[in-house]
C-alpha cells in the first residue's frame, strides 16, 4: 500500500472496524473532497494487537493528514503520531484520549446535548417532566451536572447510581414509580443486551417512555432516539480537512466540534402500546 507520486493531497483513513455507520462517514467524507485528494484506507478490524506497528507504517506512507474513524483507530495514533494532523470521529468517549494535550488532533464529537434530546422528545411525542437515568460510577458526576442543566427545561432528572450491570433491575424498580421515562445513557459499564431487553419490556409494561441513543435500539423496542447523522459527520470532517490542508489552520485551533446533524427515530409499535401519539412530520425514520 502506497500513495501515488502526483500532487494530490494524501489522506490516510484508519477505520476501527468494518461497520455500516463508519463506512457512511468515510464515503461521505471522500465524496465531499474527492477532487484534489487521494485516499488510502486501512481497516484495523477492531484489534489493538498491532497498534505499535501503525506508527512505522504511517511514517513510511507519509500522508498529509490522518482520519481516524472509531476509538481503536484513534488509540493507534493519539500521542504516537505528533507531526501529522489527525482528525477523528465515531469515538463515544474521546475525552479519555486527552485530546487537549496534542496540538495536532481535532475532530467531531459523538455526544448529543441532552437538552437537544429532550427538546425533540417534547416536540414530537409530548411534554415530560420526570426522567430517570441509571448511571455507573464513571458518569455519575457528569449526569448530576446534566440534571442541573435540564432544570432550565423543567425536567427533573432522577439519577440512580448503579455499580454493576447486575444491579440495573434493582435500580429501575426503585425509580419506576416516580418517573415518566427512562433515559438510556451511553454508559458501557452498565449497558448490555440483557439490560436493554429488560428495560424495553418493562417500560412498556409500566407505561414509561424508553429514550435510547441509537436507531438500532429503537428498532429493537426502544421508543425514541436522537442519534448522529453520520453523513453530516463526514461533511464536517471534509470541511476540517480543507481548513487544515488548504487554509493552513492548525488542528488545535479547530478543536472538537459538536455534531451538526441529528436523526430522529420512533418505534410506532412501542408508541401504540404506551397509548401515545407522535408528530411524524418531525420524525426522520420510524419502525413498526
Amino acid at each position: 500500500m502506497q500513495f501515488s507520486k502526483d500532487s494530490r493531497k494524501k489522506v490516510l483513513i484508519l477505520i476501527s472496524e468494518d461497520i455500516t455507520n463508519f463506512l457512511e462517514v468515510k464515503n461521505k467524507y471522500e465524496q465531499e473532497i474527492e477532487e484534489g485528494y487521494e485516499f488510502l484506507s486501512l481497516n484495523l478490524e477492531g484489534s489493538h494487537e498491532e497498534l505499535g506497528q501503525i506508527s512505522n507504517f504511517i511514517q513510511r506512507l507519509n500522508p498529509d493528514l490522518i482520519l481516524c474513524i472509531g476509538a481503536v483507530s484513534l488509540s493507534s495514533v493519539a500521542g504516537r503520531i505528533v507531526d501529522k494532523p489527525i482528525l477523528f470521529s465515531m469515538v463515544l468517549d474521546y475525552q479519555k484520549f486527552h485530546i487537549q494535550k496534542y496540538n495536532n488532533i481535532a475532530g467531531v464529537s459523538l455526544e448529543i446535548p441532552p437538552e437537544m434530546i429532550f427538546y425533540n422528545f417534547k416536540s414530537i411525542i409530548g411534554d415530560i417532566s420526570k426522567v430517570g437515568v441509571i448511571s455507573g460510577e464513571r458518569y455519575y458526576t457528569k449526569l448530576l451536572q446534566i440534571k442541573q442543566n435540564l432544570q432550565k427545561q423543567d425536567i427533573n432528572l432522577v439519577v440512580k447510581k448503579c455499580n454493576t450491570p447486575q444491579n440495573v433491575v434493582r435500580s429501575y424498580e426503585s425509580v419506576k414509580d416516580s418517573i415518566q421515562a427512562i433515559w438510556m445513557f451511553p454508559d458501557p459499564e452498565i449497558t448490555n443486551e440483557e439490560n436493554f431487553l429488560y428495560l424495553a419490556e418493562k417500560t412498556v409494561e409500566d407505561k414509561l417512555s424508553f429514550i435510547v441513543y441509537s436507531e438500532n435500539f429503537v428498532k429493537a423496542g426502544g421508543l425514541f432516539s436522537v442519534s448522529p447523522n453520520y453523513s453530516t459527520i463526514g461533511s464536517q470532517l471534509a470541511i476540517m480537512t480543507q481548513q487544515i490542508l488548504e487554509d493552513s489552520i492548525q488542528p488545535a485551533q479547530i478543536g472538537v466540534s459538536p455534531i451538526i446533524g441529528t436523526f430522529l427515530t420512533v418505534n410506532k409499535t412501542t408508541l401504540r402500546k404506551l397509548g401515545l401519539n407522535a408528530n411524524y412530520g418531525l420524525v426522520d425514520k420510524s419502525f413498526e
